[in-house]
């Protein structure tokens, strides 16, 4: 049976990624004694959320909490905006919209849910349907060559847009400092090891530097690399996304400025991708079944980031996916190089939702992980329902983010916005081996 903590606990946080300094941040504003561990300084440069942007929405189908979630998420965002003009910062949330586009006449089962649900809930004045090829080339004219090419209904969402995840991370972690939260950060002191359990009770952590930390409480909060902590019986599984940049030349810039956040079909083909950021960079990005790096001691997929394998790129497989997509949503992209790539890593969880929850073997320890390539968006207040979840408050959120029976042969979309046809491919093995620099640039180049 799960005890929570009571008023004044201190309660150690493993990781400094989204649910983690969220979490601390939440825990610190109801006054308990938060101490926050991480290997490296925040943000860090192997952490998903450490990255030019991400995307903000609430088109979530048939996920109505999820959709619920992101609903109480913007006035949060728009604060934090204030808060950050108030310190003569750029914002961290830009409501550029979000344009979803279908292929053919009609939208998909994703797109026809997502509008349903958000009119039902209110919202209804935050959709612009563009039901035309017509209305959507006098909207939005850099789109034309995917219209041309099939691209023929479309919608707005004006409620979302994209923020700056790595100035995100930044502006929490400052929040966290300012409300008392401690950190230990470092490759050794800062580094899990291994939990403190006496008789199934967890009484702290070990850092690698073999010192030990007693607590009350102990959030695993470790991103794609929790489920490289603990035996989760399938329950999560690091996967890896690809990501790539590019960097267009200026005519591209100027017509594609002011564009919102869009998805390409991508219930069914999964790409997604941005607006040019200030520095010049347009980053696409395939929300797929992604890619798994096993361990050899017991399979257990394990990020392989470009901290450790700095040559890393994307692999082929995906490099061949997104060419082929672009080649018809974008086809100036085929004169371009890929200026950046890498693959970004999910905590996955076979039902495509959040895992947060006690742990069912070990007293006073809590998951909260299996963000499934859906953290970021929830930063400014996954903490409040992590943190309801630690004091034992039951909700529909925790009821959702249970843990559960795990089936370790499917994968499943909580949204539908994932293409999942088949299992992960292995890293560097076959069609998932790693992309050369010079495969990734422009094709018409290469064919010259």
């Amino acid at each position: 049976m799960y005890t929570p903590p009571v008023a004044g606990s201190k309660i150690i946080v493993v990781g400094a990624g989204t649910f983690g300094l969220s979490t601390a941040y939440a825990l610190a504003l109801k006054k308990y004694n938060v101490w926050v561990y991480d290997r490296n300084t925040v943000p860090s440069a192997d952490a998903s959320s450490t990255d030019i942007n991400k995307c903000v929405r609430m088109d979530y189908g048939g996920d109505t909490l999820s959709m619920q979630l992101m609903m109480e998420a913007y006035p949060h965002w728009h604060q934090w905006n204030k808060e950050r003009a108030e310190m003569g910062l750029s914002p961290v949330f830009h409501q550029t919209g979000c344009l979803l586009l279908c292929k053919g006449d009609s939208y998909s089962d994703y797109e026809r849910s997502s509008i349903k649900h958000i009119r039902e809930a209110g919202y209804g004045h935050t959709i612009q349907e563009l039901p035309t090829p017509e209305s959507i080339i006098e909207r939005f004219p850099q789109f034309k060559d995917a219209v041309d090419n099939g691209y023929k209904v479309a919608y707005l969402n004006t409620e979302g847009g994209w923020c700056n995840s790595s100035e995100t991370i930044k502006h929490l972690y400052q929040k966290c400092v300012d409300n008392g939260v401690q950190f230990i950060i470092g490759s050794d002191k800062g580094a899990f090891e291994q939990l403190l359990v006496e008789d199934d009770v967890v009484r702290g952590i070990r850092t690698r530097d073999k010192v030990k930390h007693i607590a009350d409480h102990v959030v695993l909060a470790a991103g794609p690399w929790t489920a490289s902590l603990l035996d989760f019986g399938g329950r999560l599984q690091a996967t890896g996304q690809a990501v790539i940049q590019f960097s267009p030349p200026p005519e591209f810039i100027e017509k594609f400025k002011d564009s919102p956040v869009w998805g390409g079909d991508i219930s069914r083909t999964g790409f997604y991708g941005f607006p040019i950021n200030a520095e010049g960079k347009m980053k696409i990005a395939s929300h797929s079944v992604g890619y798994v790096s096993p361990r050899s001691a017991d399979n257990v997929s394990v990020p392989r980031t470009q901290v450790t394998y700095q040559d890393d790129t994307i692999p082929v497989k995906a490099l061949d996916n997104f060419r082929k997509f672009l080649g018809e949503f974008m086809p100036e992209t085929d004169n371009w190089d890929i200026s950046y790539s890498r693959v970004c890593w999910y905590s996955d969880t076979t039902d495509g939702k959040f895992l947060v929850a006690p742990h069912p073997d070990y007293k006073n320890l809590v998951i909260a992980s299996g963000d499934s390539g859906h953290a970021m968006k929830f930063t400014p207040n996954i903490g409040f329902k992590i943190t309801q979840v630690i004091e034992g408050i039951e909700t529909d959120y925790s009821r959702a983010w249970s843990w559960k029976e795990s089936n370790n042969d499917v994968l499943t979309s909580s949204d539908g916005t994932r293409n999942i046809t088949s299992k992960p491919l292995t890293l560097g093995v076959g069609e998932a081996r790693m992309a050369s620099k010079v495969e990734l640039k422009a094709p018409k180049k290469k064919s010259s």
